[in-house]
């Protein structure tokens, strides 16, 4: 089987005075806080990933995927209803590919088309559900990998898309120019009408190897940059319940290190720092809880490997969820 997968990987106190708990992710499903999706590695080597969940206190860890040796779940992101939690899976040699699961660890699905022996098979990862519960928004990446003089990598096609979970009625919401971005790490606002993401040029675009997070229509239009340029701003950007804030890691060219967790304005204003953690600390992805009042992220825990911690939505108020010699990382606050 020939697979295409993105040839660039990503490793990826101030009190918010306007930061409002809205009643009316990935948009975190609003609502009142349940338990917390994460990917946590079952070797020290990291060659296999599992989705776990976990209640904020720590207590009642559950393993609900049980990939094959070398086969890594991650990105997990809960259906507005709690009921389902839709993930990627990456094996060896093959193309990653996106599924959910059931809040028990049963029904394991497959949403991507199977791959056709012979033929190209795209890459889809970075799934999010829309807040219809119906839909995911993921990246599909697909078409031929060229080399820049600077040695690095670049895919062909790097787009949006929106299906259902029948595995049909695919949309494309953005196609940028072949070979001059990753777009990746998407996310469906709480109403539905707008998808954040991170996008990382390639030498082909403007600022080459700039990283920022934008926002775009779910119709495909008002394509926009909300982060500057020298934050180098992504990694799995969240939505806050109400919609009114974004909350994103900077930095997430450095490997984890020297980077903090910022919110900022869908439109690009008021960008507030939430964390102020040393630069040695590892700092991974992070999501609002579902009443707004709150944060979850990885950063260096147990073992000098990352754990799960919250925090309350201004940055204080620490607390250590997970506390596991391996790594665990790529948490999602669920509704109850």
């Amino acid at each position: 089987m020939t697979m295409i997968r993105s040839s660039r990987v990503l490793v990826t106190a101030v009190v918010l005075g306007l930061l409002t708990v809205g009643t009316p992710a990935r948009a975190t499903p609003p609502g009142a806080n349940g338990r917390i999706a994460y990917k946590g590695y079952l070797d020290a080597a990291r060659t296999t990933g599992a989705i776990f969940t976990v209640r904020p206190g720590g207590d009642g860890v559950r393993q609900l995927t049980r990939p094959g040796p070398g086969v890594v779940d991650d990105q997990p992101d809960w259906s507005p209803d709690g009921s389902l939690v839709a993930f990627r899976r990456c094996a060896p040699d093959e193309a990653c590919a996106i599924f959910t699961v059931r809040s028990d660890g049963s029904g394991v699905r497959r949403l991507s088309p199977p791959c056709v022996p012979g033929r190209p098979c795209a890459d889809e990862s970075e799934v999010a559900f829309l807040p219809d519960g119906r839909r995911v928004v993921f990246t599909r990446s697909s078409g031929a990998v060229r080399e820049f003089p600077d040695g690095s990598n670049w895919i062909e096609n790097s787009d949006i898309v929106i299906r259902d979970l029948t595995g049909g009625n695919a949309r494309v919401v953005l196609r940028t120019a072949p070979f001059s971005s990753d777009n990746v790490e998407v996310v469906a606002s709480p109403d539905g009408r707008r998808i954040a993401f991170q996008r990382a040029n390639s030498p082909l675009a403007e600022p080459a190897g700039g990283i920022a997070v934008f926002v775009i229509g779910a119709d495909g239009r008002h394509l926009r940059r909300v982060t500057p340029w020298s934050l180098q701003a992504g990694d799995h950007p969240d939505w806050s319940p109400d919609g009114r804030w974004l909350l994103f890691r900077s930095h997430v060219d450095r490997d984890f290190l020297d980077s903090q967790l910022y919110v900022v304005r869908p439109d690009g204003r008021d960008l507030r720092q939430v964390t102020h953690v040393s630069p040695d600390t590892m700092l991974l992805s992070s999501s609002f809880s579902p009443d707004g009042r709150s944060i979850v992220y990885a950063r260096t825990g147990a073992a000098g490997q990352p754990d799960i911690f919250t925090a309350s939505a201004d940055g204080t108020h620490v607390r250590q969820v997970t506390r596991t010699p391996l790594w665990e990382s790529a948490p999602d606050w669920g509704p109850r």
